[in-house]
């Protein structure tokens, strides 16, 4: 049900937005896992704790990108990815994980894109935008307050000019925009029914 707008199982029948997340990125990882005869709550355990790696290797790189380099890394990092935030979602709602997964990979790209202009890493950002706002927007736009914020920084701490930085957020919505549009369209015809 999950590749049509259309739910009618739901109040009399809806147009559903948020099944896209659901086709990807976890359709997509619970279908191959599917195709390769992987047990489902083999499959589960998978993808949680591939949500959980991905967080806490984003402090990681996180912390090599602000060259915080010293032991405390790899105990932000645990902390990070084991906080009990992620026990109300991890059995229900595990794909509200993927903002909070992604919070740390997206201030460290976007940190090293204003540095090093060009479009690799407005391009990487406009992925982890799509990756994680699949499902629930109003949760991506919180988490990309950390890319903001760290923007507003560079840009007050004379790190970058602000014609740097508008270079690299304009380059930034652009692709991420492209990136969204299936989900955006989505939101869209939802918001007219």
């Amino acid at each position: 049900r999950a590749l049509t707008l259309w739910d009618p199982h739901v109040h009399l029948g809806t147009v559903e937005h948020s099944n896209i997340g659901l086709v990807f990125p976890m359709g997509t990882f619970f279908g191959a896992t599917n195709l390769l005869h992987v047990p489902a709550w083999v499959a589960q355990r998978l993808w949680l704790a591939m949500i959980l790696f991905a967080a806490g290797a984003g402090v990681l790189y996180l912390a090599r990108t602000i060259e915080w380099r010293r032991p405390g890394a790899l105990v932000a990092a645990l902390a990070y990815a084991l906080t009990p935030y992620t026990l109300q979602y991890a059995p229900r709602t595990s794909l509200l994980l993927l903002p909070f997964a992604a919070l740390p990979w997206m201030i460290a790209v976007t940190c090293r894109g204003l540095r090093t202009g060009g479009w690799r890493h407005p391009a990487l950002l406009a992925l982890l935008v799509m990756v994680a706002s699949a499902a629930n927007v109003s949760a991506t736009a919180l988490v990309a307050l950390g890319p903001v914020l760290w923007t507003a920084f560079a840009v007050g701490s004379r790190e970058i000019g602000a014609r740097d930085a508008l270079v690299f957020v304009t380059k930034s919505i652009v692709l991420a925009l492209a990136t969204c549009a299936l989900w955006i369209t989505a939101l869209a015809l939802e918001a007219g029914y």
